[in-house]
């Protein structure tokens, strides 16, 4: 097992799972610079260790995943007109083509939610509240990966929570898409998150990589060459991943483990 503590996030890997904790519970998870600067070095860390298979995030505390912007720091900001040195963590958690899943016991709002929604899977306890009140504070919190991503969720329903700063409840965002698992509690949460996470270790940990950026590009597509398809212009931008694939030990091991009967031995090269 491996323990770390990057500001105001700890990281543990155990099993080729990183498990990532937001430790800012005193201001409910609020993305904080410290919060911020944690969540792209411990993102980074997974990403660029081989050894991990699976990231899980969650927030310390019991009341919140992450409640959104840190609007003291925000108001002190704009009073004193202060620079800041804020890394972006939430670009370190898209850019990561590891699966991650969220797993949400309290409030996922405003930052809190759209981080939520950057992550793959989301896991979260019956008390659970989510929601987007950005426009209730005169902030506009659009054209992001994450206001794409709610367009996994029935329209109107995206549009209610981005437009209406209200709260919705776990059960209802489990009832409308966005919540896969619904847990009565912490423990369970943790446990479920365990067993989804052991699941998908299962997988060659290169395709998983390259489904996944498949995916991404599909819901944010690049610019389509003229006289090019949609489809050919995604395999070209998808194609190193693709071709690492093809070319890998893995590729070769899984229809082997297959026709030998066994598990396979995945090597992520």
């Amino acid at each position: 097992m491996v323990s770390k503590t990057f500001e105001l996030l700890s990281y543990e890997k155990r099993n080729r799972i990183a498990w990532l904790t937001i430790n800012n519970a005193e201001r409910m998870n609020a993305l904080s610079t410290g919060v911020m600067n944690g969540l792209h070095d411990s993102f980074e860390e997974a990403t660029n260790d081989d050894d991990v298979l699976v990231v899980v995030l969650t927030g310390g505390g019991g009341r919140a995943f992450c409640a959104g912007a840190d609007l003291k720091e925000m108001t002190e900001r704009d009073r004193t007109g202060a620079p800041t040195t804020t890394r972006d963590g939430f670009g370190a958690a898209t850019r990561c083509k590891k699966p991650i899943i969220a797993a949400v016991d309290g409030y996922a709002l405003a930052g809190g939610m759209q981080m939520s929604a950057r992550c793959d899977f989301r896991i979260a306890t019956e008390k659970s509240m989510f929601g987007m009140p950005e426009p209730l504070r005169s902030l506009t919190p659009i054209n992001l990966m994450d206001t794409l991503e709610l367009g996994f969720v029935p329209l109107g329903w995206a549009m209610w929570i981005i437009l209406s700063g209200d709260h919705i409840t776990a059960q209802q965002a489990h009832d409308i898409g966005f919540v896969q698992w619904l847990v009565p509690d912490r423990e369970a949460m943790m446990a479920e998150a365990e067993k989804r996470a052991e699941i998908l270790k299962k997988c060659a940990p290169l395709a998983v990589q390259a489904l996944k950026n498949g995916v991404h590009l599909h819901m944010n597509p690049p610019a389509t060459p003229q006289g090019s398809t949609l489809l050919d212009s995604l395999k070209e931008h998808n194609k190193a991943l693709l071709e690492k694939v093809a070319k890998s030990e893995d590729r070769l091991e899984g229809p082997k483990a297959f026709a030998e009967k066994r598990a396979p031995n995945w090597k992520g090269r």
